[in-house]
């Protein structure tokens, strides 16, 4: 979007104005028993009118409202298939997949612990910001930003090879961080590591087949290859008896 210069500039001259208005309301706090309790409310206001209207006009008129198959079966049509979308990408997200779990579970630890600070007002100047600066500096800034990864990578492994204590170091780190960290902390923690342990251990699997399958290709080749020359001899052979013959 923010590649259109006229699509870019109307969207944020349209967030802008939107974020700036929000900015002298306060924040809206939904409940659910408020919803419904004003909710009922207004039917109750609606349905004293039509009975007053009703009674001054001397005509007594009363409905009975009744769901036929019919209804319930043209509301399911219109329902499944964004109840199926819904259960479909979820099943997707909660598969306990090892890569789909780590995907998953730092967004949701992340609103578990913050969650109470995320609003409306606030969520949508995040989307704002992040919509029309993130896409430009990454399209921008993405061969800076590999080289750096790639450079602190690099340098984390070699200061990791070049520690002469490692096991100390790791020791040490894990006692700090058992000590100092709280009880939910480290199950959290654990239930990383096992699904970090899980991870690894399916890409080594995949790896291990990987390289199987290469060399067994390679092993199918030299048979090929091997067996040509054998095929082609006694062929060589009949082709110069047959040249005898002629002779």
């Amino acid at each position: 979007m923010w590649k259109d210069a006229s699509k870019s500039t109307f969207w944020f001259g349209f967030c802008s104005l939107c974020l700036l208005s929000s900015c002298f309301t306060q924040g809206l706090n939904f409940s659910v028993f408020s919803a419904l309790s004003q909710l009922g409310i207004l039917l109750s206001g609606v349905s004293f009118f039509s009975n007053s209207i009703c009674q001054r006009n001397e005509v007594e008129e009363k409905r009975e409202i009744k769901l036929t198959e019919d209804d319930i079966l043209r509301l399911a049509k219109l329902i499944l298939p964004a109840l199926n979308f819904a259960i479909s990408r979820m099943r997707a997200l909660f598969s306990g997949e090892p890569s789909m779990t780590l995907k998953v579970v730092p967004f949701l630890l992340l609103g578990a612990e913050y969650g109470h600070l995320i609003t409306i007002r606030r969520l949508c100047a995040i989307g704002f910001v992040v919509s029309f600066s993130v896409p430009k500096l990454y399209s921008s800034y993405t061969v800076q930003i590999n080289q750096r990864a790639e450079g602190l990578k690099s340098w984390l492994l070699d200061t990791w090879s070049a520690c002469t204590h490692k096991k100390k170091v790791m020791a040490s780190a894990l006692m700090t961080f058992w000590n100092l960290s709280s009880i939910k902390t480290r199950i959290f923690t654990v239930f990383i590591l096992l699904v970090l342990f899980r991870y690894l251990r399916q890409h080594v699997v995949l790896q291990l087949e990987d390289g199987e399958a290469k060399v067994g290709e390679k092993e199918q080749q030299k048979d090929s290859a091997m067996a040509e020359p054998e095929e082609k001899e006694p062929q060589q052979a009949l082709v110069v008896k047959e040249q005898g013959r002629q002779n």
